[in-house]
């Protein structure tokens, strides 16, 4: 996991400024946990976020089904609200340290 961190990082440095995704952060598509009627959902996340173990913990999940190897936007295999619930939670951690 610390490579596809590494790698993440590294690319957003190699950004020329035309990508709408801030310099530190990364897209993340949310494709849902395999449910009839989950969606995809977009999301913008800074690089040190995906640090906390909570979305450690669902890039592990993305690594098992997709490979560390995916080319252009991170996938992450689950549902909307449990990646939500996994960005509060390492939102409400980073505010309290």
């Amino acid at each position: 996991m610390r490579e596809l961190i590494r790698r993440l990082s590294f690319s957003d440095r190699l950004s020329d400024g035309s990508s709408a995704v801030p310099r530190g952060c990364v897209p993340v598509l949310v494709v849902g946990d395999g449910g009839d009627d989950e969606e995809c959902e977009r999301f913008v996340v800074r690089v040190e976020t995906l640090r906390h173990p909570s979305l450690a913990a669902l890039l592990e999940m993305a690594a098992q089904e997709f490979g560390y190897k995916q080319e252009g936007i991170l996938r992450v295999p689950c549902a909307i609200h449990q990646f939500r619930q996994a960005l509060t939670t390492a939102a409400v951690s980073r505010a309290t340290d």
